[in-house]
């Protein structure tokens, strides 16, 4: 063979090799990949992996996966070029624990799990005060904490600044008790510089409302300010002014506590209900015959006419204890927990509708965008989506997802921080189970169970701090504690 032919072979077998691998690699570029199986090339699919924490090992099928870190403002992870299929994926970080789905991987299709948190193995506990805690509430911007104590028939309040731990008691009384069973809470003033405190008397069970002052300690029981029977569900006004509103046998009532003439002191806002919200523009009480749910804007004169905002609520006139909990006008809770609960939802595009939510209903909350509701009975733990949920996995307006469910009952449900995660207490467990169905659903345990029962769980996402309360079945004794949960992540990652 001449020199010449030889040359001309030798380019021809190089310009077939280069024009192949250029192929492969455009075809490889693309997301192709060839399988020997089939002998053609495959369109694959990726995942697109948001964690907390966001340093974590991934797996798929048992086998370690090389990654590439997109889109630093989001924090992503893309893995790539994975064959259509079902496959494992696991997520794991060193003293965390494990995360672990079945998938499906479409071609072409980024399968998303934004929202993986890992708790981790075990946590440092700090305690912050100890004492016969029958609750602890919170302020508005979660610098200070209230304190409600119960001991030798004495009942006792303090404050207690969260970073420094100092604590002060303000309020302490022998004559009157809090009962936790009313469902109602110690109230701060948006200021922070006042609270309402609902009591029951210990020896005919009236109740009363105290209302004191941070900084001095004054309390003052509002039956020496104005003669309102029983009343309860005491709530500032949010304008700050100085007013609140109580609730006294089927009378919405503005109080205020400043005015020099006992009859200025009250305004009934409107009768005739059993239960009422109150939102930055306007107070939403339930009518007690018909279970309409309607708004009082504040200000209104005092023969203003409610607005009807809902539907009638099937039952309404047999509930026993009724409680409505108010996004806005469109969505709305109304339930009895010793009866049915509903949700009043309009998206805008459908005829709004009272969904059913069961019976036995303990408590409701919707998350921060409005879009969720959490809602829980003693036995299980369920979600109503309020609008599309467009992130996968996809919901529609209006479906219920239920979450979990025990056998024993579980109490002290919460939203986690991202609204993707739910925690609550079972005896002395806290355990956080994730909305995404997908495959099994991972329910991990936050605080692992002890002679401790938890009757108190405090999340401040804000902080990545979450509080409980807890003690031991043979002690009076109670314990405020705090983790750091969920992990604090940075604009750019851990």
């Amino acid at each position: 063979m001449s020199l010449n032919r030889l040359h001309l072979v030798v380019f021809w077998v190089f310009l077939f090799l280069f024009l192949t691998t250029s192929v492969s690699v455009l075809f490889f570029t693309f997301g192709y990949r060839f399988s020997f199986d089939r002998g053609i090339f495959i369109y694959t699919g990726s995942v697109t992996i948001k964690s907390n924490p966001r340093a974590v090992n991934i797996s798929l099928d048992g086998d370690p996966v090389s990654t590439d870190m997109l889109h630093n403002i989001n924090q992503t992870t893309h893995v790539t070029g994975i064959a259509p299929g079902e496959h494992r994926l696991r997520i794991e970080a060193d003293g965390f624990q494990a995360w672990e789905k079945k998938i499906i991987v479409q071609s072409g299709i980024s399968t998303e799990f934004w929202n993986i948190l890992l708790p981790r193995s075990s946590y440092e506990t700090t305690s912050l005060s100890e004492g016969a805690i029958v609750k602890v509430f919170p302020s508005s911007t979660r610098k200070f904490f209230a304190e409600l104590d119960e001991r030798d028939g004495e009942t006792t309040l303090a404050t207690i600044e969260r970073k420094t731990g100092t604590i002060t008691q303000v309020f302490s009384n022998r004559d009157y008790r809090f009962d936790v069973e009313d469902g109602r809470n110690v109230e701060w003033s948006k200021d922070e510089d006042s609270f309402l405190i609902p009591l029951r008397s210990r020896t005919n069970n009236d109740r009363v409302v105290f209302i004191v002052d941070r900084q001095t300690g004054a309390a003052t029981n509002l039956r020496d300010i104005a003669p309102i029977p029983d009343p309860e569900n005491p709530r500032w006004h949010p304008d700050n002014d100085g007013t609140f509103f109580v609730f006294s046998h089927g009378s919405l009532i503005l109080v205020r506590p400043d005015e020099k003439n006992a009859a200025d002191r009250t305004t009934v806002v409107t009768s005739n209900i059993s239960a009422y919200d109150l939102t930055s523009r306007y107070a939403a009480v339930l009518d007690r015959i018909t279970g309409t749910v309607s708004s009082i804007p504040f200000g209104s004169a005092a023969d203003t006419k409610p607005d009807e905002i809902t539907k009638p609520v099937p039952g309404a006139e047999r509930f026993s204890k009724p409680y409505i909990t108010v996004y806005d006008e469109k969505r709305i809770a109304v339930y009895d927990r010793h009866g049915e609960g509903f949700l009043w939802n309009d998206d805008g595009k459908l005829e709004p509708s009272l969904i059913p939510l069961g019976s036995d209903i303990e408590g409701v909350q919707f998350s921060d965008d409005g879009k969720k509701l959490l809602f829980f009975t003693k036995n299980d733990v369920s979600v109503a989506f309020t609008r599309d949920w467009d992130v996968q996995p996809a919901r529609k307006d209006g479906e219920i997802l239920q979450v979990a469910r025990f056998s024993s009952p579980f109490s002290e449900t919460q939203w986690s921080k991202d609204y993707e995660h739910v925690l609550f207490a079972l005896g002395g467990e806290l355990k956080m189970a994730e909305l995404d169905n997908r495959d099994r659903r991972n329910i991990d345990t936050i605080i692992p169970q002890s002679d401790r029962i938890l009757h108190q769980v405090i999340p401040l996402p804000a902080e990545n701090e979450l509080y409980t309360v807890s003690k031991t079945e043979s002690s009076d004794s109670s314990t405020l504690s705090f983790i750091r949960f969920p992990e604090p992540v940075g604009i750019f990652g851990q």
